[in-house]
């Protein structure tokens, strides 16, 4: 079934709205700014700290007897599940609001719902949607979010009372028994000159949250974005969405019993710790005796391995040993050493091995007689990393994870400029089988889960793809790039990628952005490119000649060329059927103080040469631009 039958589906009739919607608050502390596809919203946090403690009771026009909860039957933190929840969440909101028309803040109103979302964790996997749209000429963003376990946050909503910016303020209950909590508010704020195009001074705010008789916990909230404006839609019109049964998280799937082990110290403990600490050290002494390590570059040497994170190794799924130096002879590493539990995820949400140009000869993967898997990259250095160098080249540094049969993962990452191990070495210490995860912990056993099981460690090998495809477009000429924003953590791995570049070729030169999103917000066209969120794609031209078309593996090709105050922008999109885009901008002006200009300072200032000018035209031709966006290493990073 299609997003778009999912929704039609869903959506039903809308009720005659019987709220009156006349009712209206005035300002709200401007949260930070929407980003959609990316991580938790300010106005959620907000909502959090305004939320309610009194019982003055609202009415319920929309409230109706509860209806059987629709079967579910999707994976839990599977792009089907969150396709299944955005339509229900979309479906939801309609109904709750008739005049509800999808667009971004002052863009055209489009078909398509400004509406993405992604998976909260570690442990249970949670929701988190965000979007934008316009009611009665209003713009408007919503944030929801859903955790399973929602006690804790139940709690915590108990504890606080009303704000003092709360107009109105109460709980009540649900059809099907639902605790619910709601608020109105006004927030004002003295904003900067220099912020004034990205924060309001005054905002209007409405939320809601529930929880569930069965434990599940909903936050759903609301608010303008500019000062002037008026919240259009009563708080009595967001409760339905929290009690709509079809809103809901799958079933979490049954345990996978645990694979027995011969390990005797429990995970997340100080014994375990010890253990692993000298498993590392027989591994990487088998493969270098004489080896000793250090306490940190250029330090003394060390009877045990240093970390930056001296806890890292307290965690039961996913204990880390963080950038430990070493020395053999006279040439000196940096060796990071990370077991999950969950490796099949793990492993399936890294960037894969890139299939073509300069990076795809620098990653393998090996599958073993009895099930291991084991995938060994070789990185890039990039522009700059030696004098005169003006091509990426590989370097001896190396990513080595080994899937295990037991579905556990060991990764392991060497950092060196003169080759202390050999690629081969490394991967011999990856497979040694001593490291190895210890059980979990009974209950009640003293443990520090330190960190998330999924957590992002790729933002090296990403880069690495991102290099080697604009190497593969710009084969002539100097190019640099630089990661802009990361990855950060989430279960199903990095959700947004970006990365500033440059390209001094032919005369000419001009710098620009490569975006990758895992889910973008939109299903996107010349007709939708324009409800993009501005803060992900910020000072981007999107509004010039603009062209579509779809390409015969099913990726949609959306061009747009912009030429704003006499300079000539470049913007291509290549789109998966599932989302997953990428948008390449460039320009033929360096350095003119827009968003997508390359740092002026730091990396950059040392490296790129002094007094770069642009010519007519970018540095690239409209066909390498689509080549770039449409590279199998980028459309496919994110898996």
């Amino acid at each position: 079934m299609t997003y778009r039958q999912l929704f039609d589906d869903l959506i039903g009739e809308p009720p005659v709205s019987t709220v009156d919607v006349d009712r209206v608050i005035s300002g709200q502390r401007r949260a930070r700014r929407l980003r959609i596809g990316g991580g938790m919203t300010a106005v959620a946090a907000v909502v959090a700290a305004v939320l309610v403690g009194t019982t003055t009771l609202i009415g319920k026009p929309h409230a109706q007897p509860a209806k059987p909860a629709p079967a579910v039957t999707t994976i839990p933190g599977s792009d089907q599940d969150l396709d299944r929840i955005d339509a229900a969440v979309i479906a939801a909101l309609t109904r709750a609001v008739p005049r509800l028309a999808w667009a971004v803040k002052d863009g055209p109103v489009i078909d398509t719902p400004a509406w993405a979302s992604n998976v909260m964790g570690p442990g249970s996997l949670g929701y988190r949607g965000n979007g934008s749209f316009r009611a009665d000429g209003v713009d408007l963003v919503a944030s929801l979010q859903i955790t399973p376990d929602g006690a804790k946050s139940w709690q915590a909503e108990a504890a606080r009372g009303c704000s003092k910016n709360a107009v109105e303020c109460g709980e009540q209950t649900g059809p099907d028994g639902e605790k619910i909590r709601y608020h109105r508010s006004v927030w004002e704020q003295e904003v900067p000159p220099q912020l004034r195009d990205q924060m309001s001074s005054r905002t209007e705010s409405a939320g809601v949250t529930a929880l569930r008789r069965d434990g599940t916990f909903l936050n759903l909230s609301l608010r303008t974005v500019t000062a002037e404006d008026k919240l259009p839609v009563a708080v009595g019109q967001l409760i339905p969405v929290v009690v709509d049964r079809a809103v809901a998280l799958a079933p979490e799937p049954s345990p996978t019993p645990a694979a027995t082990s011969t390990v005797t110290t429990v995970a997340g403990t100080a014994a375990d710790a010890a253990r692993l600490e000298a498993a590392l050290t027989s591994a990487l002494r088998r493969q270098a005796p004489d080896f000793t390590w250090l306490t940190k570059w250029g330090g003394e040497s060390s009877p045990t391995p240093v970390g930056f994170e001296p806890k890292g190794w307290l965690s039961v799924d996913a204990p880390m040993m963080d950038a430990a130096t070493f020395r053999v002879g006279n040439r000196a590493a940096q060796v990071t050493l990370r077991l999950v539990r969950d490796g099949q995820a793990a492993w399936s949400v890294a960037p894969p091995c890139p299939t073509a140009a300069l990076a795809a000869r620098h990653c393998t993967v090996t599958e073993f007689p009895g099930g291991e898997r084991l995938r060994a990259r070789r990185m890039l250095s990039d522009f700059g990393s030696r004098p005169g160098s003006a091509r990426p080249v590989g370097n001896n540094s190396y990513l080595i994870e080994s899937l295990r049969p037991d579905g556990t993962l060991v990764r392991l990452y060497l950092t060196q400029d003169k080759p202390a191990l050999s690629m081969e070495q490394t991967i011999e210490m990856a497979r040694e089988p001593s490291l190895v995860l210890a059980p979990r912990p009974p209950a009640g056993t003293a443990t520090s889960q330190v960190y998330s099981p999924l957590r992002w460690d790729y933002d090296g090998a990403a880069s690495a793809a991102a290099t080697g495809a604009l190497d593969a477009v710009s084969p002539d000429g100097m190019i640099y790039l630089l990661p802009f924003r990361g990855g950060g953590d989430g279960p199903n791995g990095a959700t947004l990628l970006s990365y500033n570049f440059m390209v001094q070729r032919g005369g000419l030169a001009g710098d620009g952005e490569i975006i990758v999103e895992r889910r973008a917000a939109l299903v996107l066209s010349c007709a939708t490119v324009g409800a993009l969120p501005p803060a992900t794609h910020r000072a981007h031209a999107h509004d010039g000649e603009c062209t579509e078309s779809t390409r015969p593996d099913g990726n949609r090709v959306v061009t747009i060329v912009s030429r704003p105050a006499g300079s000539v922008v470049y913007s291509v999109f290549v789109q998966r059927p599932d989302r997953g885009t990428v948008e390449v901008v460039i320009d033929n002006r360096p350095n003119t103080g827009g968003a997508s200009d390359m740092p002026t300072d730091g990396d950059f200032g040392r490296r790129w040469p002094k007094g770069v000018k642009g010519g007519a035209t970018p540095p690239l031709t409209l066909e390498q631009v689509t080549a770039l966006a449409a590279h199998p290493d980028l459309i496919n990073l994110l898996p």
